[in-house]
């Protein structure tokens, strides 16, 4: 019951921010932006989002090696091909998280260092986001909520490192619920990924690779679009959308995302019609992914199906 009305409720700011958003656009200038684009990099964005793929799969790799798991990156490529267009049509967009840990767990039989290794791609991802947004925001003539940043960064660090402690793992696994124990084996993990500092070196690389493409790939569409923005502007802002956008508060942060690059673009001197712009041209390009993902999926069924007869 209380899923059903919290569903409803993510319904009800998706639209009422979709709402509010009409009210502000000349939807005439929206449109006159995107019969203008440039396709040529529109074509060099996709090819970008096909790179992540390949970082995400050969990071995902990395994490789960460092916990004695060997995967071929064919099937992780795949897999997270067909998660990114399971999420496009869920409530949230972690849904094609849940199907990259049920798929690993069906090639190593462990729960845990399935679950383990996904958590681990999202916290490391997270924090190479805060990281590159905190290097922009460095960049900026003014930030004088620099020390409040710097701070709130560290105690991340610091608290992640100490809950995948040995004391904190121990002290964890006396409890005898079995969500602590769970909870446990996951942190076991985490030590595990720790303590292989040059794999360790490795996946935090990759991590800041991915993101940096992140703000690439909008820096592309503002070029596609004709937008004047600094890519260190870009630094900062887009973490900060993309991070909202993860908040847990809207359909797969329909209208939440869109908000936030009208606010962030509009306090930096541009339009609300070239935020929004740029917003659609994210769902348009996650769209033409998930084909490719929903291809495989679709021939992964058949597949099945036909050695089944």
């Amino acid at each position: 019951m209380k899923a059903h009305i919290l569903f409803w409720l993510k319904i009800g700011v998706s639209v009422g921010l979709l709402g509010y958003l009409l009210t502000l656009i000349d939807l005439h200038h929206l449109l006159e932006q995107l019969r203008n684009l440039d396709l040529r990099y529109l074509l060099l964005a996709y090819v970008l989002l096909l790179g992540q793929i390949g970082i995400s799969g050969l990071k995902w790799q990395r994490i789960l090696r460092s916990d004695g798991v060997v995967m071929r990156l064919p099937f992780l490529f795949r897999t997270i091909l067909i998660g990114g267009f399971i999420s496009l049509f869920l409530p949230t967009s972690f849904g094609g998280d849940v199907y990259r840990v049920v798929a690993a767990r069906g090639v190593n039989q462990d729960l845990a260092k399935s679950t383990s290794s996904v958590l681990f791609d999202r916290l490391s991802g997270f924090f190479a986001l805060i990281s590159i947004c905190m290097v922009g925001y460095a960049t900026l003539p003014e930030h004088p909520y620099g020390p409040l940043v710097a701070a709130l960064y560290v105690l991340g660090v610091i608290g992640f490192l100490t809950l995948s402690s040995d004391m904190a793992i121990g002290l964890i696994g006396t409890f005898r619920v079995a969500i602590v124990k769970k909870l446990a084996k996951i942190l076991k993990s985490f030590r595990a990924y720790r303590t292989h500092r040059r794999l360790l070196a490795l996946v935090l690389l990759l991590a800041f690779a991915f993101q940096l493409n992140v703000v690439v790939i909008n820096k592309v569409y503002t070029l596609a679009l004709g937008i004047d923005i600094s890519f260190s502007l870009l630094l900062v802002i887009i973490p900060l959308i993309y991070l909202t956008e993860a908040l847990p508060i809207s359909i797969n942060g329909l209208g939440v995302r869109e908000s936030a690059f009208a606010f962030f673009f509009v306090m930096n001197g541009l339009t609300v019609e070239e935020g929004i712009a740029v917003s659609l041209l994210i769902v348009a390009e996650r769209y033409l992914l998930g084909i490719l993902g929903g291809s495989l999926l679709l021939a992964s069924v058949i597949s099945s199906r036909v050695r089944t007869v």
